[in-house]
């Protein structure tokens, strides 16, 4: 055994030598680093500096090489570095018209050893042109104009959840992208701050199989903007037209400044992860409304110290499943005070300012947002609704189980605690100035919790939807829908109670009898003793002998 061990050592050992000195062998170079690298690149050279507009400098410069490898370049203006870049030219964008800048460039390694200053180059910026007199586009050629901009080239190339823009135009100008499902581009823009012919813009986190409106907007150097291209696109994916449960019980717990978000995970196979997006503007209604401060598979988040800067904070929870698809959002508040509604004090948010005694008329999800009901009812805000809008009735809120079919106007309405269900309403029944739309459950053990959901617009925009996870709570509890428009007032509120109860699966006695009509349980039953006492006598046999 032991020679066995060291043979197999050896082989180990002297076998990939063996191979080497067999194998054909051909000429190669090694290089090898020894020691610190102290050289530096060469000093690169300021070819032009070009100011394309009164608050834009574009500048270019020669390539530098290095004795070992070149990672870079830093551009300096006035002495001061602006820009870090592997490119060989930079655009230069928000400065001042009619100054005179001087730029500079050095070149850096891996080991950050740095060339010396190449030339200085001065750029004077324009003075701001004047307005246009006339508003009309003047022509003065056959590929741009003075006063818009023209675009020579547009190409949309779309994946599963993400959009690449690829823009050219015939003059240098400066473009923004507004984007949403819908034509109010609810969901951003992407703005470009440099004048250029060329530009690409990329969109990321899409849903898949989803369309898109957008609006394409150009800037002239001369700050005059006009719409180039209204259109839509629509992204790759499997088409589903079912969105993955919301997560369960989302609740916001204060621990002094700091906000614990708790959930429960949807159980499906195809599950992904959970995104949790935050706004002190209102409640986030897609996943790229708010800043995102959480995405995984977990159940828990501690938001630290947010509430010493805003007060209230709206967070939303959205699923995504394997395919992309996104559920319509499971949303929670937090604040400092019991009643945030009832302060005077100034406080800043992101994106913007407010006054928090503007929040006395907001409605969003404050505390009496949840009411206890017998039976079902609706409330119009008749002093918030406009010519424009268009309400609901109860009977156009439905609430789907299985194969049980209400609506919030039914009495009573019984469903199954231990499986989700959904809220739809009608596309049809909606119009106007309304922005959000939430249902909420009561927990019938404590009815002081309760939990939210958002209503959002299906794939084929047929309806507003809100999947609901399985209570697992028995008892009397109420369904609410409430509708808000842009101010976050509540429009219109509609309850109706619903009972939960624990459908369990009947359970099926099985008696002798029915086993034994079966002809191969029957023999199974007559043959097992039979062969149990053919091993016994095996055994007792082979004992004796």
């Amino acid at each position: 055994m032991k020679k066995c061990l060291l043979l197999l050592s050896l082989c180990f050992i002297f076998g990939p030598i063996f191979a080497l000195a067999q194998a054909d062998t051909s000429d190669f170079n090694i290089k090898v680093l020894v020691g610190d690298d102290l050289i530096p690149p060469t000093t690169p050279t300021i070819l032009s500096g070009v100011a394309v507009a009164y608050s834009q400098v574009d500048i270019t410069w020669s390539e530098s090489t290095d004795n070992y490898r070149l990672d870079g370049y830093v551009v300096f203006r006035d002495g001061a570095p602006v820009a870090t870049t592997t490119l060989l030219n930079y655009s230069d964008t928000g400065l001042s018209a009619s100054s005179t800048y001087a730029y500079t460039v050095r070149a850096f390694d891996s080991r950050y050893n740095y060339s010396s200053s190449s030339n200085s180059f001065l750029v004077t910026t324009p003075a701001p042109p004047a307005p246009p007199p006339d508003p009309e586009p003047s022509p003065v050629s056959g590929d741009g104009t003075a006063t818009r901009v023209v675009t020579e080239g547009l190409f949309v190339e779309t994946g599963i959840s993400t959009t690449t823009f690829t823009l050219e135009v015939a003059r240098p100008a400066r473009v923004e992208l507004r984007w949403g499902r819908t034509g109010s581009y609810e969901l951003g823009y992407v703005v470009r701050d440099a004048y250029t012919r060329d530009h690409s813009i990329f969109l990321r986190e899409l849903e898949p199989s989803t369309r898109y409106e957008y609006q394409l907007i150009g800037f002239t150097p001369s700050g005059v903007s006009s719409v180039i291209k209204i259109g839509n696109f629509t992204t790759l994916g499997t088409v589903s037209d079912v969105a993955p449960p919301n997560v369960s019980q989302f609740v916001a717990t204060i621990d002094d400044t700091t906000v614990l978000l708790t959930w429960g995970l949807p159980d499906v196979d195809d599950f992904s992860y959970v995104r949790i997006v935050r706004s002190h503007l209102g409640v986030p209604a897609y996943p790229q409304d708010g800043a995102v401060v959480y995405q995984g598979g977990g159940e828990q988040f501690a938001d630290d110290e947010i509430l010493s800067s805003y007060s209230p904070v709206y967070y939303t929870a959205f699923v995504y499943d394997n395919k992309g698809n996104v559920s319509s959002g499971a949303v929670a508040l937090a604040f400092l005070d019991s009643a945030p509604w009832d302060q005077t004090d100034s406080s800043s948010g992101e994106g913007g300012s407010f006054l928090v005694e503007d929040l006395n008329n907001i409605d969003l999800l404050s505390p009496d947002t949840v009411s206890s009901t017998n039976t079902p009812t609706s409330t119009i805000y008749t002093d918030r609704v406009t010519v424009d809008m268009r309400i609901p009735t109860l009977e156009q809120i439905n609430i789907f189980q299985g194969v049980n079919d209400y609506t919030m106007r039914d009495d009573p309405v019984v469903l199954d605690s231990l499986s989700p269900f959904k809220v739809s309403l009608p596309y049809s029944a909606v119009a106007g100035n309304l922005k959000t739309m939430i249902v909420t459950v009561v927990d019938p053990n404590d009815l002081t919790q309760s939990y939210s959901y958002l209503l959002r617009l299906n794939k084929d925009k047929s309806a507003y939807e809100a999947i609901i996870p399985a209570v697992l709570f028995d008892g009397r509890s109420q369904v609410s829908v409430s509708i808000y428009d842009y101010e976050a007032l509540t429009v219109a509120k509609y309850e109706v109670p619903v009972s939960f109860v624990a459908e369990k699966a009947e359970e099926k006695v099985l008696f002798p009898d029915v086993f034994l009509a079966n002809p191969l349980i029957s023999l199974l039953v007559i043959t097992i003793p039979l062969w149990f006492l053919l091993f016994l006598l095996f055994w007792q046999r082979r004992r004796e002998n």
